[in-house]
C-alpha cells in the first residue's frame, strides 16, 4: 500500500515544489535531495521573513544580495513559500480585521448597556461596513451593466464608404460629407413629463 501511495504522489517530471510538498506530506517515503533541501530552507526563510513583516521587495533585495539568486528565482521562492505555508500578510490582515470587529461588537454591547442610541447606531454601521454586510446587498448595484450587449449602429452609405476607405488606406477626408440632414426621433425622459 505504501508504494502505491508513493507512486500516486511523485511522478517523473514533477516539479521541485511537488517534491517538497510530497516530503511535507510523508517525509519517510519522500526524502529530499541536497538541492531540494536547500530550496526548502529558502522557502522556510521566506516564511520567517514574512512573519517579521518583510515586504516582497525587501526579501528580493536580501536574497539577491546575500544568496546571489536571480530576481526570477526569488519571486518563484516567494510564490512557492506562500503556496506551501499560506500568505502570512493576508492572514495577518484577516486576523486584525477579526480582532477589530470583536472590539466593535464589545463597543456595541457597552452602548446598549448605557442606552446610548447615537453611538449604538454608529457601532452597527461600523459592523455592517467593515464586516462585509454592507457590500453584499447594495441596492445601487445593477448586474445588467456588466452584461455584454450587442450594439447596432446604422450608418449612411456615403459615411460607410468613407470608413471602409479609411480602414483600407489609413486616412480619409471627412470634410466633404453631407451629414447635417440626419433623421432623428426625440425621446422623452421622466424629467420631461414633470
Amino acid at each position: 500500500m505504501g508504494s502505491k501511495r508513493r507512486d500516486m504522489l511523485i511522478k517523473r517530471g514533477d516539479t521541485t515544489f511537488d517534491k517538497i510538498l510530497a516530503h511535507y506530506i510523508n517525509p519517510e517515503h519522500f526524502p529530499l535531495s541536497e538541492t531540494n533541501s536547500a530550496i526548502l530552507l529558502r522557502l522556510n526563510e521566506v516564511f520567517a521573513l514574512r512573519l517579521n513583516h518583510f515586504s516582497t521587495q525587501q526579501i528580493l533585495n536580501k536574497f539577491v544580495k546575500e544568496k546571489g539568486l536571480s530576481q526570477a528565482q526569488v519571486y518563484a521562492d516567494i510564490r512557492n513559500s506562500e503556496k506551501l505555508f499560506g500568505n502570512v500578510l493576508k492572514a495577518d490582515a484577516e486576523g486584525s480585521r477579526a480582532i477589530w470587529l470583536e472590539y466593535t461588537r464589545d463597543y456595541l454591547k457597552r452602548c446598549k448597556q448605557k442606552g446610548d442610541l447615537n453611538n449604538e447606531a454608529k457601532a452597527l454601521k461600523m459592523l455592517a461596513d467593515y464586516g462585509g454586510l454592507a457590500n453584499e446587498d447594495n441596492p445601487n448595484f445593477n448586474p445588467e451593466k456588466f452584461e455584454n450587449m450587442e450594439i447596432h449602429v446604422n450608418v449612411d452609405k456615403q459615411v460607410q464608404a468613407k470608413l471602409l476607405e479609411m480602414l483600407s488606406g489609413g486616412s480619409v477626408d471627412l470634410n466633404n460629407l453631407n451629414v447635417t440632414d440626419i433623421d432623428f426621433e426625440e425621446l422623452k425622459t421622466d424629467e420631461d413629463d414633470d
